[in-house]
C-alpha cells in the first residue's frame, strides 16, 4: 500500500502518511428500569495527510481498496497544492526518530469475549443499588466500550500498530425533595477490560453519588465573593484540565490563543504547584501509547514548581514554537486530522494533609468535582460549578451548599493556591471537545486556595 501511495504522490509531496483505524464498540444505555439503547458494531477506514510547500492537504475513506486510497492520496495532494499557493504561514514538521513498533494494551478480562447481556447485566445492578431511594426520581446508566487497531505509515519510514482497550460507565441521577431538584453525575473509565468494575466498584459509585444528591438537596445558597476554597481531588483535576491544560495546548499557544503565549520558563504560581499531562501512566482514561502521528508520548510537566515548563505539542506546534514534539496529537477518527490533545492532566501530589487545609479558614468553602463550566484560554478566564460543597467555618465543614460556582484568572489562582495535598487520586474520566472529541481523565489532590470569586445562583 503505501509503494502505491509514494508512486501516487510523486513530487506531490514534502511529506505524507497515511493511519488505518478499525474500532469496533458497544454502546448500552439504561433508563431507570429500561433498556433504551443497544448498539454493538464496528467501524474501519484510513485517512491520508500531505504537506506540500508548507501547506496541509488531508481526505479519508471508508473504502480500503487500493485504488480507493491512491484516490484519497490523490484528493488530499490536490487540496494541499491548492491551499500552498494562497497560505501565508506555512507549516513545517519538527524532526523526529521515524517509529517502527507494534504495541497492545492489555485486558485480564476482555470485553470482547463478553455478550451483550453480560454487560447490560452492569446496567441492572446499578439501578438494583439504586432504585429503594424515595428521593431517587430517575437514573440514568450508559456503558460504552471501544477497542481501536490503529496502524500508521509515513513517507519518513514511521510504521507503529496500536491496538487500545477503552471503557466507560456513567450514571447520572435526578433527585426531588420539596420541589427542588438536584442532579449528580459518576463515571468509571479506563484502558482496561472488565476488570475495571471488579468487587462491584459501579455500585459503590453510585451509591457514593447517591450521598451526594442527599446532600444537595439539602443544601442552601453559598455565600458570595473572595473566599478560601478547598477544592476536592475531582474539581482540582478540571481546574488541571481546563484552566491550565487547554491554555498549554501548543496550537493555542502559536496562535495568541492562550493566556500562557510567550512564559515558557517563567514563573506562573506558587512554586508548590506542579502540574502534569502524562498519557504514559497505564489504565488511565485518557493513556496512550503512540499519538496519531506515531511520536511515542511521554510525561509533559506542564508546570514545574511554579514555573511554566513545558506544553502540549504536534510536531507541527513544536516546529513552530521552537520546541521537541512530545506525543501531543489526536483525532477522534481516521475522518479527522490530528490535533494537540491532552491525555490526563493533574496537579501533582504536595504534603498537606486535609485538617490542615481546614485550619485557619474562619469563613469559606469545600468545593467538590464539577458539574461543568467555560474557559476562556485567550483571556486566561474560567468559571466552574462545584457538583457538591460544604460551608467550612472556623475550621470546620459544617452546612452543604448547592449551585456552587467559582471564577478567577488562571494566573491568579496558581499564585493563590497556597496549599497541595498528599492524597493524589488520578482516574477521572472524561470526553474533551475542541471540534473533535478526545478520551480524557484527570485528578490530583485537595488543594486550598486562598482566594476565590464564589457565587450561587
Amino acid at each position: 500500500m503505501i509503494r502505491a501511495l509514494e508512486k501516487a504522490l510523486e513530487g506531490r509531496a514534502d511529506y505524507y502518511d497515511v493511519r488505518y483505524t478499525n474500532v469496533t464498540s458497544t454502546n448500552l444505555e439504561m433508563k431507570n428500569k429500561d433498556v433504551t439503547r443497544a448498539i454493538a458494531g464496528s467501524e474501519e477506514g484510513a485517512c491520508v495527510r500531505v504537506l506540500y510547500r508548507g501547506a496541509w492537504g488531508f481526505a479519508s475513506t471508508s473504502e480500503l481498496t487500493e485504488r480507493s486510497l491512491v484516490d484519497t492520496a490523490d484528493r488530499a495532494a490536490r487540496m494541499a497544492r491548492g491551499i500552498s499557493e494562497s497560505i501565508k504561514i506555512r507549516s513545517s514538521l519538527a524532526p523526529v526518530e521515524p517509529a517502527r513498533d507494534e504495541v497492545e494494551v492489555p485486558m485480564r478480562k476482555s470485553f470482547l469475549d463478553m455478550s451483550i447481556e453480560e454487560k447490560l447485566a452492569l446496567l441492572v445492578s446499578t439501578y438494583d443499588a439504586l432504585k429503594d431511594y424515595d428521593f431517587i426520581n430517575n437514573m440514568t446508566a450508559t456503558y460504552k466500550d471501544f477497542f481501536t487497531l490503529e496502524e500508521l505509515m509515513s513517507s519518513e519510514g514511521a510504521h507503529v500498530v496500536t491496538k487500545t482497550p477503552r471503557i466507560l460507565w456513567s450514571v447520572e441521577i435526578v433527585g426531588r425533595k420539596d420541589g427542588d431538584i438536584q442532579s449528580v453525575r459518576r463515571r468509571i473509565g479506563s484502558t482496561t477490560g472488565f476488570e475495571v468494575f471488579d468487587g462491584e466498584k459501579n455500585v459503590t459509585v453510585a451509591r457514593d453519588g447517591a450521598a451526594s444528591l442527599v446532600a444537595l438537596l439539602a443544601g442552601k445558597s453559598p455565600p458570595s465573593g473572595p473566599l478560601p476554597v478547598i477544592a476536592d481531588n475531582g474539581l482540582c483535576g478540571v481546574f488541571a484540565h481546563e484552566a491550565v491544560g487547554h491554555a498549554s495546548e501548543g496550537d493555542l499557544v502559536a496562535t495568541g490563543n492562550s493566556c500562557f503565549e510567550g512564559l515558557v520558563g517563567k514563573p506562573i504560581g506558587n512554586e508548590i504547584v506542579t502540574i502534569k499531562d502524562d498519557a504514559t501512566i497505564p489504565g488511565l482514561f485518557g493513556s496512550f501509547i503512540y499519538d496519531a502521528e506515531g511520536v511515542r508520548t511521554r510525561t509533559k510537566v506542564l508546570v514545574k514548581d511554579g514555573v511554566l515548563n513545558d506544553l502540549i505539542l504536534s510536531r507541527e506546534t513544536a516546529a513552530r514554537l521552537g520546541m521537541e514534539p512530545n506525543g501531543g496529537a489526536r483525532a477522534e477518527s481516521y475522518h479527522y486530522r490530528p490535533i494537540v490533545r491532552m491525555s490526563n492532566t493533574y496537579i501533582d501530589m504536595g504534603d498537606a494533609s486535609f485538617r490542615e487545609m481546614l485550619e485557619g479558614i474562619k469563613l469559606g468553602v469545600y468545593a467538590k468535582d464539577s458539574r461543568g463550566g467555560q474557559v476562556n484560554t485567550s483571556q486566561g478566564l474560567f468559571q466552574f460549578n462545584a457538583q457538591e460543597a460544604y460551608l467550612i467555618e472556623n475550621g470546620e465543614i459544617t452546612k452543604p451548599l448547592r449551585d456552587v460556582s467559582l471564577s478567577g484568572k488562571t494566573l491568579d489562582i496558581l499564585k493563590q493556591i497556597d496549599m497541595v495535598g498528599k492524597d493524589l487520586m488520578l482516574g477521572h474520566p472524561g470526553i474533551c471537545g475542541k471540534g473533535q472529541s478526545a478520551p480524557v481523565g484527570d485528578g490530583g489532590p485537595h488543594i486550598r486556595i486562598a482566594k476565590c470569586v464564589v457565587g450561587g445562583r
